[in-house]
């Protein structure tokens, strides 16, 4: 996508909904198991952000004033404890059963009776913030950090991408915003995308909403930050540096809902 420091196109919050049929959910997705996965990242350092060095050579290789990436200098050693992460994104299936079960709102782009035909198994999208983390309570966790996020997707190393340091193109869903009526990807396809701990589309398909926001960010009434980090590329992004896991360029509004914008879940490890 352009570069745009922060998605600026807001939309309205999110209330409940009568309980809603279930036809046209109910085929199951089966190619790779079950996509409610969980994967056990270990505790542990990891190199988080971009170094000065590595900005200026992306700027050099893109065409970017190396201003546009500072805010992920410095790389920096960060200590996490253990803990689990979803191996892929949250799904129209799983977002349905939510919706159904505690009667919240639909995404507004589906039909009555659920998402269209055939995208059970994409990732949702048009969920905001609060969405997210409606279903993450409702599922027994949480939104990842910042910080959980990008270990998970890029391992101790500080790789560029998941898969490694150069960019592959058929790794990820991506570049697709002048290809009419073609957006996401079923979440279990693109097996080339996994990071170095087997979670799946941390660059492309969508962005994922994260706990926290950008330090100095303005607050809301209920102590959520105004804006939050929003990770991993999509299937709009056409900029090869949007795609990796240290960037930041895309964080945005809590109360968006984008049609490039989805997340996935965390939660601790308790070995009690």
């Amino acid at each position: 996508m352009n570069r745009r420091r922060f998605i600026t196109n807001i939309a309205a919050g999110t209330g409940g909904a009568a309980i809603l049929g279930l036809s046209g959910i109910s085929r199951a997705c089966t190619r790779s198991g079950d996509l409610s996965e969980m994967l056990t990242i270990p505790a542990g350092k990891f190199l988080m952000g971009t170094t000065e060095q590595q900005v200026e050579k992306l700027s050099v290789e893109y065409g970017y004033h190396p201003s546009w990436l500072l805010s992920e200098v410095p790389q920096r050693e960060v200590n996490l404890p253990e803990y689990q992460i979803d191996r892929y994104p949250v799904t129209n299936m799983q977002y349905h059963q939510f919706c159904v079960e505690t009667g919240y709102i639909f995404p507004e782009h589906w039909e009555k009776s659920g998402p269209a035909e055939g995208r059970a198994d994409h990732p949702v999208v048009y969920v905001n913030k609060m969405d997210a983390m409606a279903y993450a309570k409702w599922a027994g966790k949480r939104l990842p950090s910042e910080a959980e996020w990008e270990k998970a997707a890029r391992g101790t190393d500080g790789r560029m991408f998941p898969w490694g340091n150069e960019i592959n193109p058929d790794a990820c869903c991506w570049n697709r915003s002048g290809i009419d009526g073609i957006t996401t990807d079923p979440v279990d396809i693109h097996a080339a995308g996994a990071s170095p701990y087997g979670v799946m589309d941390m660059a492309g398909n969508v962005m994922e909403w994260c706990e926290d926001g950008p330090a100095g960010a303005p607050m809301l009434e209920n102590g959520t930050k105004f804006t939050a980090f929003i990770k991993g590329g999509a299937w709009i992004t056409s900029e090869v540096v949007d795609l990796r896991p240290a960037a930041r360029g895309n964080s945005g509004a809590v109360n968006n809902k984008l049609e490039f914008i989805g997340f996935r879940c965390v939660k601790e490890v308790n070995h009690g």
